[in-house]
């Protein structure tokens, strides 16, 4: 492609520079963090920047799963990935169809009733009790039953769905299909973008959630994985890990760097494949409405 004047030649040129350097500020932390992990104790333990891991090592790691409760919270995190994900997809689906359709009654009220519960919460102490006298404490089901609808992302559904041509629906409704049917046989394969964009909404909020696990949650046999890793980079809780094998035992900065590695493994895995659907999902629910 031809550039024209010297004036757009550096423009380009600094549109390059400028991301290139935001690049290099967005990939540093993941860097260094990586970088420690893999460092002897001396190289952890030494300030500064890490860009390339020096005395190279994988005691952290190794001392890391042998904790017993990162299984476990990683355990505690697949489930409500997949039960809260499959769960949320479902009821943005039948929540965002029947509003998209003119002939649905009260229509309007119900979409501002939607629009209410993002502006105005409960709060901790409600939502306390209502979990309490749904029996959801102390359980996994605390973390995808409350968490199944989200109004914001059921209007994007909504949006989205207005989007998909009257006609397809009136061609199938006069071959005999009912509603269910042009849902599951016509609807959902055109909206794949938007389903893959909201799974991976909601994917990246069960990583990364633990405030729930915070409030609702004190057995630790049920903690998610979010919330082991704050107690070793926060409360400092190194003290279960075994060291009995090792004559020098790794740094406690080697050890909490490995827990943020292992926490966001999962994100790092799945978001190339999804990266594609994500995009066009986002542009359409945003453009159409």
């Amino acid at each position: 492609m031809r550039t024209g004047n010297w004036q757009d030649r550096l423009s380009v040129s600094l549109i390059y520079i400028v991301l290139g350097i935001l690049a290099i500020i967005v990939v540093y932390p993941f860097i260094h963090v990586l970088s420690v992990s893999l460092s002897g104790r001396g190289e952890a333990l030494r300030s500064g920047f890490h860009w390339i891991p020096r005395d190279l090592t994988l005691t952290p790691y190794k001392e890391l799963l042998t904790y017993p409760f990162i299984w476990k919270g990683y355990s505690n995190t697949l489930f409500r990935m997949v039960v809260g994900t499959a769960l949320t997809l479902i009821v943005t689906v039948c929540a965002a169809y029947p509003l998209s359709r003119n002939e649905m009654p009260w229509k309007r009220v119900l979409v501002l009733l939607l629009l209410f519960t993002m502006i105005f919460d409960g709060g901790i102490v409600p939502n306390y009790l209502l979990i309490k006298e749904l029996h959801l404490l102390n359980t996994r089901w605390v973390y995808v039953l409350p968490h199944a609808a989200n109004a914001f992302q059921v209007l994007v559904m909504i949006s989205f769905f207005r989007s998909i041509p009257d006609a397809l629906i009136e061609a199938a409704k006069i071959d005999g299909a009912r509603d269910l049917r042009i849902l599951i046989r016509i609807i959902l394969p055109l909206s794949v973008p938007v389903l893959v964009t909201i799974g991976l909404w909601s994917l990246v909020y069960h990583i990364n959630a633990f405030m729930d696990n915070l409030l609702y949650v004190t057995d630790q046999s049920k903690f998610v994985l979010q919330q082991i890793v704050r107690q070793i980079l926060i409360e400092n809780r190194l003290d279960p890990f075994t060291t009995a094998v090792n004559e020098v035992p790794p740094a406690p900065e080697s050890l909490k760097m490995a827990a943020v590695i292992v926490s966001a493994l999962p994100v790092l895995i799945m978001y190339p494949f999804l990266l594609r659907y994500f995009e066009k999902g986002t542009m359409i629910g945003s453009v159409k409405g």
